[in-house]
C-alpha cells in the first residue's frame, strides 16, 4: 500500500514582483527603481499571482508474486529459471478530488454556432469509479539465465528477463505536473496594466485583484471545468506498462595469475516508456505542412470568437471577442490548450560490448578494467518532467513522432575505466627490505598507490537557432544541415584566425560554406534531435593517490596511522564544455567553459585504534 498526503502550494500568500521599468524615463532604459515601483504600488512589467493550493490524500494498491528456481542440469550447465508478475492498481483520492480527460464527450457547449458540436470534456472521480485511470493486468515478466562450462577455466553465461518501470499512475506528490488535478488548484495571475497594455496602471497592490480571485471549483462544473482556458489530465485507457527487455551472452576466463577476462554482448530495449514533451493533443493536423505562407498568415489572423459570451471568465483566454483562425481548427476548440501526462508511446534500444579484465588482491595488486563500445537510441531521452536532473524534451512535430528518434542524450560510445590498487614491495613483510630496521622501513617500507582513470569520447550535440525562421504553428523548427559537421583539431579549438573553432567546416559567423543553416520560413528542417557523429569534448582523467601505513603496535597491538596524499585530476587536464551551437546566435562553436576542475590534492592522517 502507498499513501502519501500531501500539498505543494507555490503562491498561498500571493507573490508580487518589481522591476525598474515602472519608474524609468522609457521602456527597458532610462533610469528607474524596483524599489520605487514597489513605493507607487503599480507595476508595468512586473509579475504576480495569487493562488489557492489544494492538499490531497493518495493511494495505490500493489501486488507482486514471483517464482524462481536454480536447476543443474549436468556438471556443466546451469538454469536459472523465473517469473514474476505485477499488479499496480492506479492511486485513488480519499474525496475522489481526481480527474480524466473523456475526448469522446459530448460537452456542455453543445453545437457552437460557426464551430459545431463540441466535444471532449473533464470527467471527475466518483464512488462508482475512483482510479484515476482504468488497471493494466498485464504485468508477466519472465526470467532466463543459463551457465555452462566449456573448459575447466572457461565459462558461457547468458540471460534474459522482463523488468517492468515505474508506473505514473502510482500515489505520488498532488503538484500541478501531476496532472487530474484541474479544479482543484485556482491560480489568480496579477494583471498590472489595464488589459495587458504594458503602460496603464493596473491591479494596485492596494487592489491587486480587481475582478477578484479565481477559486477552486473542485468537480461542481463537471466536463465546464477550465473550458476557455487549458487542461492537463490523464486519459483513462492510456495505461501502456512501460517496461526494459534485456538479453545478454559472454564468455569468462580464468588467465594464471589470478586474471579473469570477460567479454560480454549486452542488449535493452524499453518499449512503451514515457514521452515527455509529447503531451499535447491541441495542435493542427499534417495538412498545416503543406499550407501556404498566405494560408498560414490567415490562420493566425484574428477573427469573431463563437465562445464570447458563452465563456465568460475574464481570466480565460478565450472569452475575447476575437481568437486565432486557428484556435478554431483544434479538435477540441474550446480549450486554449490540452495536455495529457507524458504518453507510453517513447522506444528505446541499447547494444554494446563489455569487457572486463580483473585481477583479485595478489601480490600485493589489485586491477579492474572495464572497455565498453555500446550505441544507444532512443525517442525521448527524458520519459518525465525531470529536466532539472540533466537531459531535455522535444518534439519538433506533433504530428509525426519519428522526427524525435536519434542517438541518446546520454549515448557515449566508449568508455574505458582504469582502477588499481599497488602495494609497493619494500618493507618489512615485503620482498625488499624484509630485514630493514624499524627506522628505514618507517620512511621507505609500507607504501601503496591507487588509481582510477577513465577515458571516453563525449556525448552528442544538437544544434539550435535564435530567433530564426517562422515556426508552423505548434510546431518547432531546427536548423537544416546540407552537408556533415567536422570538428576540428583540439590546437585550433581557441584561436581566432579563420579555420579556427571547434567545427572545422564552420565558424562563429555566417558564411556561404556553412553546412548549418537556418530553415526557411513554415519548415521544420532536417537536423536530427541529436548529431550522432559530432560530439562534445571526451572525458581524460585520472585520479591518483599514495598512502603510507605506519604500524603503532608498540602504542597498542593492532593500531597503525596512515598518511594519504591524494590528488583528484592529478595530471590537471581540463575538460571543456561543449561548444555553442546555435547556428545564428554569432558565437557558434566557442567553448566558454571548463566542465571539470582543476587538480585537486589533499593531506589526510588517520588513526586506526
Amino acid at each position: 500500500v502507498h499513501r502519501i498526503n500531501q500539498g505543494q502550494p507555490g503562491t498561498p500568500a500571493g507573490l508580487f514582483t518589481f522591476d525598474y521599468n515602472t519608474t524609468s524615463q522609457g521602456p527597458n532604459y532610462g533610469g528607474g527603481d524596483a524599489l520605487a515601483g514597489l513605493l507607487t504600488g503599480t507595476s508595468t512589467t512586473g509579475w504576480g499571482q495569487y493562488e489557492i493550493p489544494p492538499y490531497f490524500a493518495m493511494q495505490n494498491i500493489g501486488y507482486a508474486w514471483y517464482f524462481q528456481d536454480n536447476y543443474r542440469v549436468s556438471d556443466k550447465l546451469t538454469l536459472n529459471l523465473g517469473a514474476r508478475y505485477e499488479l499496480e492498481y492506479p492511486r485513488t483520492e480519499r474525496h475522489n478530488r481526481e480527474a480524466w480527460f473523456d475526448p469522446a464527450l459530448a460537452s456542455p457547449l453543445g453545437n457552437v454556432p460557426g464551430v459545431g458540436q463540441i466535444q471532449g470534456g473533464i470527467v471527475y472521480a466518483s464512488n462508482a469509479e475512483r482510479h484515476i485511470v482504468n488497471t493494466n493486468y498485464a504485468g508477466i515478466a519472465p526470467r532466463l539465465g543459463l551457465s555452462y562450462r566449456l573448459r575447466p577455466k572457461l565459462v558461457l553465461r547468458s540471460g534474459y528477463g522482463v523488468f517492468y518501470n515505474p508506473s505514473q499512475f502510482v500515489a505520488s506528490s498532488p503538484s500541478g505536473s501531476t496532472g487530474g488535478t484541474d479544479g482543484f488548484d485556482a491560480t489568480t495571475n496579477w494583471l498590472s496594466t489595464y488589459q495587458g497594455d504594458g503602460a496603464t496602471p493596473w491591479g494596485r497592490m492596494s487592489d491587486p485583484f480587481p475582478n477578484g480571485l479565481v477559486l477552486p471549483t473542485g468537480s461542481s462544473l463537471g466536463a465546464m471545468t477550465n473550458v476557455g482556458t487549458g487542461i492537463y489530465e490523464y486519459l483513462r485507457n492510456l495505461t501502456a506498462l512501460p517496461y526494459t527487455q534485456t538479453w545478454n551472452g559472454g564468455f569468462q576466463y580464468e588467465l594464471p595469475g589470478g586474471l579473469v577476462v570477460e567479454a560480454n554482448y549486452v542488449g535493452t530495449k524499453g518499449t512503451h516508456l514515457y514521452f515527455a514533451g509529447a503531451a499535447a493533443l491541441n495542435y493542427l493536423g499534417p495538412w498545416i505542412e503543406k499550407a501556404s505562407p498566405d494560408e498560414i498568415a490567415s490562420l493566425i489572423s484574428y477573427v469573431n470568437n463563437p465562445f464570447y459570451g458563452i465563456i465568460t471568465n475574464s481570466a480565460y483566454p478565450l472569452s475575447n471577442p476575437q481568437v486565432q483562425a486557428l484556435q478554431l481548427l483544434y479538435k477540441y476548440p474550446q480549450y486554449a490548450w490540452v495536455s495529457m501526462q507524458n504518453p507510453p508511446w517513447a522506444n528505446a534500444i541499447y547494444n554494446a560490448l563489455q569487457v572486463r579484465v580483473e585481477k583479485h588482491f595478489s601480490s600485493g595488486m589489485q586491477l579492474l578494467v572495464n572497455y565498453t563500445n555500446s550505441k544507444s537510441i532512443d525517442d525521448a531521452s527524458v520519459g518525465t518532467n525531470t529536466t532539472w536532473l540533466g537531459g531535455s524534451i522535444s518534439q519538433i512535430d506533433p504530428n509525426n513522432r519519428k522526427l524525435e528518434r536519434s542517438v541518446s542524450q546520454y549515448d557515449i560510445p566508449q568508455v574505458l575505466n582504469i582502477a588499481y590498487v599497488y602495494q609497493l614491495p619494500f618493507g618489512k613483510g615485503k620482498r625488499w627490505g624484509t630485514s630493514w630496521n624499524r627506522w628505514v622501513d618507517g620512511f621507505l617500507g609500507g607504501w601503496q598507490t591507487n588509481g582510477i582513470w577513465r577515458f571516453d569520447n563525449g556525448q552528442p550535440m544538437s544544434l539550435g537557432e535564435q530567433g530564426g525562421g517562422l515556426a508552423l504553428p505548434g510546431y518547432g523548427q531546427r536548423p537544416n544541415l546540407v552537408g556533415q559537421l567536422r570538428v576540428n583539431s583540439r590546437s585550433k579549438w581557441f584561436c581566432t584566425d579563420p579555420g579556427c573553432g571547434y567545427f572545422a567546416n564552420q565558424g562563429s559567423t555566417t558564411a556561404p560554406t556553412d553546412v548549418a543553416v537556418l530553415p526557411a520560413n513554415y519548415t521544420i528542417g532536417n537536423a536530427p534531435r541529436e548529431l550522432p557523429d559530432v560530439r562534445v569534448p571526451g572525458t581524460r582523467t585520472g585520479a591518483l593517490s599514495l598512502f603510507k601505513e605506519i604500524s603503532l603496535n608498540r602504542m597498542r597491538e593492532g593500531s597503525r596511522a596512515e598518511f594519504r596524499l591524494e590528488s583528484f585530476n592529478a595530471l590537471n587536464h581540463p575538460q571543456f564544455c561543449g561548444p555553442n551551437t546555435t547556428v545564428n546566435g554569432g558565437s557558434f562553436g566557442e567553448i566558454t567553459s571548463q566542465c571539470n576542475s582543476p587538480r585537486e590534492v589533499q593531506l589526510a592522517l588517520k588513526l586506526y585504534w
